[in-house]
C-alpha cells in the first residue's frame, strides 16, 4: 500500500472501537484526510498526547489511493499550541477555525493556500488573548479561507449593475449574490446586510493583506460589527453548516 508523508493541522478526533481513534487532518500536500490511529486510547499508546486539535504535525499514513479511511503510522509535533486551551475565548475561536475547515474542505483535495491561511490564523490566536482582536483574526480568516476555496466576494463594484461604488455613504452586502450592492440597486435586495462604504473598503483590504500584517489593520468596533454581519451571512450562504463553536463566542459578533 502507498505510504504518505505530509505536514498537517489536526482538526478533530473521535473514538472508534474499543481502543482506536479516527483523526481528521488537513495536510499541506494532500488535503484533508481521515485516518485510524490504532490503539490511540491505550495508556501506553505511541500516539498519546499527539492527536489533539490545533497542533501542526508531521504525519505518516498508508492505505489505498483515494481511500475514505487511512491508517496512521506515525505523528510528530512540528508546532504545539497547548496554550489554546488556557483561555476560553481563544479556545472557542481555534475550535471555529478547525470546525470550518472540517465542514468546508473536501477529502483528498490539496489546497496549500488554505493550509497556510489556517496555520497562520491558529498561530495568531495562540498568541492573542484580547477578545476584540480574536474576533478580528477570526473574521480575517473567514474572508481569506473562503477565497482560497473558491468563494471570493465582489467588493470593488456593485454585483447587480456592475457599476462603481461611492466613496462614502451606505451600501449593502447581499450574501446570495456574493458582494456589494450599490444604493441604487439596494431596494431590489431585501435581505442584504447594511454595510458602510468604509466597511466595504476595509473588507476589500482584507483580501490583499498578508496574515503577518493583519493585526495592524485594527478595525474600529463599528466596522468590525458591520463586516462580521456581512462575512457570516456570506459564509452561511456558501457553507450551509451550522457552526457550533460560534455559539460560545463571548463578544457581540
Amino acid at each position: 500500500m502507498p505510504l504518505y508523508n505530509d505536514e498537517a493541522i489536526t482538526l478533530r478526533h473521535y473514538d472508534f472501537g474499543e481502543a482506536d481513534r479516527i483523526v481528521s487532518f488537513f495536510g499541506r500536500r494532500h488535503g484533508k484526510v481521515r485516518v485510524v490511529a490504532k490503539g490511540a486510547r491505550k495508556l501506553k499508546s505511541r500516539f498519546a498526547g499527539r492527536l489533539e486539535p490545533f497542533h501542526k504535525v508531521a504525519i505518516v499514513y498508508f492505505g489505498r489511493e483515494n481511500a475514505n479511511l487511512y491508517k496512521l503510522s506515525n505523528v510528530d509535533f512540528r508546532r504545539t499550541r497547548a496554550a489554546m486551551s488556557d483561555e476560553l475565548e481563544r479556545f472557542h475561536r481555534a475550535c471555529y477555525v478547525t470546525e470550518l475547515m472540517e465542514a468546508a474542505l473536501r477529502e483528498g483535495d490539496p489546497n496549500p493556500k488554505a493550509f497556510l491561511a489556517a496555520n497562520a490564523t491558529l498561530e495568531l490566536i495562540a498568541r492573542e488573548t484580547r477578545t476584540a482582536e480574536l474576533d478580528w483574526i477570526t473574521r480575517f480568516f473567514d474572508v481569506r479561507f473562503l477565497s482560497h476555496i473558491g468563494y471570493t466576494p465582489t467588493l470593488d463594484r456593485c454585483v447587480a449593475c456592475r457599476g462603481g461604488l461611492p466613496e462614502t455613504g451606505q451600501l449593502a452586502f447581499d450574501a446570495a449574490k456574493g458582494g456589494i450592492v450599490c444604493p441604487a440597486c439596494r431596494p431590489k435586495f431585501k435581505s442584504a446586510v447594511a454595510l458602510s462604504a468604509g466597511a466595504a473598503k476595509f473588507m476589500a483590504k482584507m483580501l490583499t493583506t498578508e496574515f503577518g500584517k493583519a493585526v495592524r489593520l485594527k478595525p474600529s468596533p463599528q466596522i468590525l460589527r458591520e463586516i462580521t454581519s456581512a462575512i457570516i451571512a456570506f459564509r452561511n450562504s456558501r457553507i450551509q453548516v451550522k457552526m457550533n463553536s460560534e455559539r460560545f463566542f463571548g463578544s457581540d459578533v
